[in-house]
């Protein structure tokens, strides 16, 4: 607790405050305190300004009251920052996911068309694959604009920063493939 000291308040100018507040905290009585003060130091204040250092410059119960709630709300806000952090995670997690499929289906399709192998396969077979695709290239814009809406980045152009996002996963993929064949 910052040290309160007011000018006009004769606990605060008193030699004794640290003594004064020391009984004040074993639980002795303002009245008390004042006598004591008389008779130990011949210094007079009278009850009522001990009471009104109490209450003003020294009320414990109400600066525990206010870190109490200080820390709450710093517990309350840690909490929030975690589930944050963890759904940030979980949409990063679900758009390399839905990358690393899309990135798949769309080599299946190329090595489908090459090699003509798209005319054996049922018509909806073909579609349901093309669907998935749609689905998955989808689900990596909206995960991708929803980790922009998380850390409050603009998302006024979200397709932009989404083929940055994405030529990142690519360049990172590749480095890892490279390492994967040297070992």
């Amino acid at each position: 607790m910052p040290v309160i000291h007011n000018k006009r308040c004769k606990v605060c100018n008193s030699p004794h405050r640290n003594e004064i507040e020391n009984l004040l905290s074993e639980g002795w009585g303002t009245k008390r305190i004042s006598v004591w003060l008389k008779e130990t130091y011949g210094e007079e204040i009278s009850d009522k300004a001990i009471l009104n250092h109490k209450n003003k410059h020294w009320n414990v119960a109400k600066e525990i009251k206010k870190r109490a709630a200080q820390k709450e709300s710093e517990e309350l806000f840690e909490i929030e920052v975690s589930k944050g952090l963890s759904r940030l995670e979980s949409l990063k997690k679900e758009r390399e996911e839905n990358h690393k499929l899309a990135e798949k289906l769309r080599k299946i399709f190329f090595d489908l068309l090459e090699n003509d192998d798209w005319k054996r396969l049922h018509p909806e077979t073909f579609k349901a694959m093309q669907a998935l695709y749609n689905t998955a290239t989808n689900q990596v814009r909206y995960t991708a604009s929803e980790e922009f809406k998380q850390l409050d980045q603009d998302t006024e152009d979200p397709f932009v920063k989404l083929m940055e996002m994405i030529a990142n996963d690519k360049r990172k993929t590749s480095n890892d493939s490279e390492e994967a064949e040297r070992s």
